[in-house]
């Protein structure tokens, strides 16, 4: 049965994109959405790959920081960052040098978040004085360094935002992917618990959103 039922996809698969007619114009949109899907994984890739990153370098600093006396300008650097990821959608598009307390920053930032994040660079330890030579754009059409990007949620626990970072999404939709493949492994009753939790994971991280937005609404009765 299991090869009747390949031999049969495979039927249909070939009939499908080998049509005389239509089978030239459905391989090339099945090119196209292999690319695309290709183009945005990378993407998506290198964007957690960096969220990651400056997650790490944060956690290190905090760590250094604990050990006590003034902190050093690469420890100010990696304190404004992880501050940066919180109060900008595009902190990797601005620049942080430090030299004795002094920080400076330069690169792009929308103007709606220029305050916002000078004010959270002020407030972080150490940092004694703020030069902000930003180049404040009012949207990101146009700007590379602004593309794509994450809403900021401020300090909020990151599992508890509406919209999750890249590096966040793909911690969670692995935990996820792990909990499906423990649940499938295990079988039983017992597992449809980890089943049900690791799809609830996966679904979010994929959809970017909270699941009680993607449940289906209720309709409306009207008197």
């Amino acid at each position: 049965m299991p090869r009747l039922l390949l031999g049969l996809a495979l039927g249909a698969t070939s009939a499908f994109l080998l049509d005389p007619q239509q089978g030239r114009r459905r391989r090339a949109l099945l090119r196209d959405k292999v690319t695309t899907t290709v183009n945005q994984g990378r993407e998506f890739t290198d964007a957690a790959t960096k969220d990651l990153r400056y997650r790490a370098q944060a956690i290190a600093a905090r760590a250094r920081s604990w050990r006590g006396g003034a902190a050093s300008d690469e420890i100010l650097i990696e304190r404004v960052r992880a501050k940066l990821g919180r109060y900008c959608s595009h902190p990797g598009a601005i620049e942080v040098t430090a030299q004795d307390g002094r920080i400076l920053l330069t690169g792009d930032v929308l103007g709606s978040e220029q305050q916002s994040v000078y004010d959270a660079v002020c407030s972080v330890r150490g940092v004694e004085h703020v030069q902000n030579n930003l180049t404040a754009h009012e949207s990101a059409q146009g700007v590379s360094s602004l593309q794509g990007g994450v809403v900021p949620a401020g300090e909020r626990f990151d599992l508890a935002q509406d919209s999750w970072s890249p590096g966040v999404r793909l911690l969670a939709g692995g935990a996820g992917a792990l909990l499906v493949l423990y649940a499938l492994s295990r079988g039983g009753l017992g597992s449809i618990g980890a089943l049900a939790a690791g799809a609830a994971l996966v679904s979010r991280a994929s959809a970017n959103r909270p699941l009680a937005g993607m449940l289906p609404q209720r309709a409306t009765q009207t008197a």
